[in-house]
């Protein structure tokens, strides 16, 4: 019984593996993904997932500055602290 299953695992393997095989007289290209804003009717988002504006890049180091001062200013960092019970 286990040589039957062994044989039949074997088999499987096999057959599995020459699905997934390239044939070697295919040449292959790399050809770019298709972006959302390449599709015919694709735009780029507007909105991230999390519902704030969408950034085509990160922010620079000045902005990131700028938004911690502002939540320090404003109070929320100390909000968030309280949240998270963060500490020092």
């Amino acid at each position: 019984m286990k040589k039957t299953l062994i044989i039949a695992g074997a088999l499987a393997c096999a057959f599995a593996s020459q699905a997934y095989a390239q044939d070697a007289s295919t040449p292959t290209t790399a050809q770019a993904q298709p972006t959302a804003a390449d599709a015919v009717g694709g735009q780029p988002a507007t909105m991230s997932m999390s519902g704030g504006p969408a950034h085509a890049q990160g922010l620079t180091r000045a902005e990131v500055i700028h938004q911690l001062e502002e939540s320090q200013k404003n109070g929320e960092a100390a909000r968030l602290q309280e949240l998270f019970k963060g500490g020092n």
